[in-house]
């Protein structure tokens, strides 16, 4: 099996790092608000791929996380205060639609699926390494990683430190802390102070005790954001993983950060094997997001299409690539199916089989190379329209029932 490594910059022969055992991580949602299809681009593209490895004989471990606390004062903290309800409702109310949505696209859940908010030990534990391992540093019970010591620091996103302050920026990344010695040092974590607003929380944390006699103790604080990956990922699985996924947009600040900090904590490289990451969904010529209203939504998709048209829009895009999401994918899907649907149904008379164990195999050629479900969809309809064709001459029920562990594997219903 071939998969791109986004580390390497090509694709590569997959080989776990053990015989017959993948450790899978990905990047979950930020609870503030519904799934639209940016998110379920992403999520059913990681499906796919763990249905296809457990169907290759591999026991896989899958880790998602859900980043419902983290080091900022915006998104979900910011639409909790603004809706007068506590930044955990929230997330458990974004969490749970989320969670219905994907089952209604007939997503398999991760074997861990973890809450970062619940995780707050493994993080501390992972920031005291790297206090103890001279890579962080704390300044007034605040606690960064220096960039500095990380002598490899961009190998994954290949940025300059130019541009990686410019994306920052834009990730409103506290560039501008005057307790940083460099403005790319990563927060690991952020203490509380004096004047924090009620909404925001607080978890106890080991760091700033021994100040002045009159401020002893922590002051507690939040994890950052990158930290919290980083921890998730190898208290769930292990300190080295063989595939880290997510969307495009997270490979710096995101996931950069993501590998320093783990490679720093643990002194194992690679912290993981291959990088895996989806392509930007647009609709309307822009990139699909909440800030700019031009989401499409899996709920309001799910009133008027069924589960596996939705799905195989989504598979019909290589997922790597950038995609404009346009209605009429939807109506092109539907007749795709029904000609699938009639291949299923028909009840073959005939004695003399077709053998279809060619096609078969082309379709998971497609998926070896790449995930190629785009190339392996085209030749599932071709598969269903020979069996429609050559009914009336052969027996077609074993072309069918390859024709269904196909479909199986990309997770259609059918």
């Amino acid at each position: 099996m071939q998969l791109y490594n986004s580390l390497t910059r090509k694709k590569e022969l997959f080989i776990p790092l053990k015989d017959k055992e993948i450790l899978m991580y990905v990047c979950g949602i930020t609870p503030y608000d519904t799934t639209h299809l940016g998110h379920a681009f992403t999520y059913t593209f990681f499906d796919v791929l763990y249905r296809y490895l457990i169907h290759l004989g591999y026991k896989v471990t899958y880790t998602q996380n859900v980043t419902d606390i983290n080091d900022r004062d915006k998104d979900i903290l910011k639409k909790a205060h603004q809706q007068h309800t506590s930044w955990n409702k929230l997330a458990d109310f974004w969490t749970k639609k989320f969670l219905e949505d994907m089952k209604n696209l007939n997503w398999v859940m991760p074997t861990n699926y973890l809450k970062a908010s619940k995780q707050i030990t493994s993080m501390i534990r992972i920031i005291e390494a790297l206090l103890k391992n001279g890579y962080a540093y704390e300044r007034e019970s605040n606690v960064f990683l220096d960039i500095k010591k990380v002598k490899d620091f961009g190998k994954l996103s290949k940025l300059t430190k130019e541009y990686m302050l410019i994306r920052a920026k834009e990730f409103e990344e506290d560039i501008d802390n005057p307790l940083k010695k460099n403005k790319l040092d990563i927060t690991l974590w952020r203490a509380a102070t004096p004047d924090q607003p009620a909404h925001i929380p607080s978890f106890k944390s080991p760091f700033g005790k021994g100040r002045p006699a009159s401020r002893r103790g922590s002051p507690g604080g939040r994890p950052g954001w990158h930290i919290e990956c980083s921890a998730m990922a190898i208290s769930s699985l292990d300190e080295q993983i063989d595939i880290h996924g997510g969307g495009i947009d997270l490979i710096y600040p995101h996931h950069e950060s993501e590998i320093a900090q783990s490679e720093s904590a643990t002194g194992k490289t690679p912290f993981a094997k291959y990088w895996i990451h989806t392509g930007t969904v647009l609709y309307k010529g822009k990139k699909m997001s909440k800030s700019l209203g031009n989401l499409v939504m899996v709920s309001d998709l799910l009133k008027k299409f069924s589960s596996d048209t939705i799905r195989f829009v989504l598979l019909s895009h290589n997922y790597s690539e950038p995609w404009e999401f346009r209605e009429k994918e939807l109506t092109t899907a539907q007749e795709s199916l029904n000609i699938i649907k009639s291949a299923l149904k028909i009840k073959s008379k005939k004695n003399l089989p077709l053998s279809s164990e060619n096609s078969f195999k082309r379709i998971n050629e497609s998926l070896e190379n790449n995930m190629n479900t785009p190339q392996a969809l085209l030749k599932i309809i071709s598969l269903a329209n020979i069996i429609l064709k050559e009914n009336s001459f052969k027996n077609v029920a074993r072309d069918q029932n390859n024709l269904r562990e196909c479909l199986k594997i990309l997770g259609f219903t059918i």
